[in-house]
Order: C-alpha cells, then sequence, then structure tokens
C-alpha cells in the first residue's frame, strides 16, 4: 500500500486509492471493500398482480473520506451509478434501526414457526 502526500492526512483504512492525486486538497480516500451477496428487489413497491423479483447482487460495503466526511459507502459491486453513501454518523443510525427492524423480524419468525414435536 503506498499513500501520496502527506501520509499523517491518509486515515490508517485507507487502501491506497489516492495514489496518483495530487498532493493538495481535495484528497479522497477509499478503504478496501467487504464484498457482500444479498439478495434485492428492484421494484420499488410491493403488491400489484406479481410479485416483485427478486436479484442476486454482490455489494460492496467500505469507509471513505474527503475534506467534508468520513462516509460508509454500500453499492452494488458491478454498479456505481445505485449506491449509498452516508456519514458514518448516519451509519451508526442506520445500523441501530437495521438491528431494531431485523431483532422484530426475527420475533416474528419464532411466533409463527411450528412448536416442535
Amino acid at each position: 500500500m503506498t499513500h501520496t502526500g502527506n501520509a499523517s492526512e491518509c486515515p490508517p483504512w485507507c487502501a491506497g486509492h489516492d495514489d496518483g492525486q495530487e498532493p493538495s486538497p481535495p484528497r479522497w480516500h477509499r478503504s478496501n471493500g467487504e464484498i457482500v451477496p444479498v439478495v434485492e428487489r428492484r421494484r420499488m413497491t410491493l403488491g400489484g398482480p406479481t410479485p416483485a423479483s427478486l436479484t442476486a447482487e454482490d455489494y460492496v460495503v467500505a469507509l471513505e473520506r474527503d475534506a467534508q466526511a468520513t462516509y460508509l459507502y454500500i453499492g452494488p459491486l458491478e454498479d456505481g451509478a445505485r449506491l449509498i453513501a452516508v456519514t458514518t454518523d448516519s451509519a451508526e443510525r442506520l445500523n441501530t434501526a437495521i438491528r431494531t427492524a431485523l431483532a422484530s423480524a426475527q420475533e416474528h419468525r419464532r411466533g409463527t414457526a411450528a412448536p416442535y414435536s
């Protein structure tokens, strides 16, 4: 991993994507991404005469930083136009909401599961 410019400005998680940038701001940094296989619904709304189709996709989860903030980047590996990049503070709030929603889904599954015989 190599870093150009002032190395002290480069966060420890930066994977060297800033190579080749000018040494003066604005600089940006990116971590190595974690590839996560997901199944997504691409239709925006539920309901209708046919069920929404599901698509298997590889998503990337990574950190990015520019002069304004550090972001959590989540998006499809092969489609840079469909992404979410939120500040790490926002990502913490989303993480809390996601954990709450998943706990509710798990509780519902337990409540509707057939009892063991």
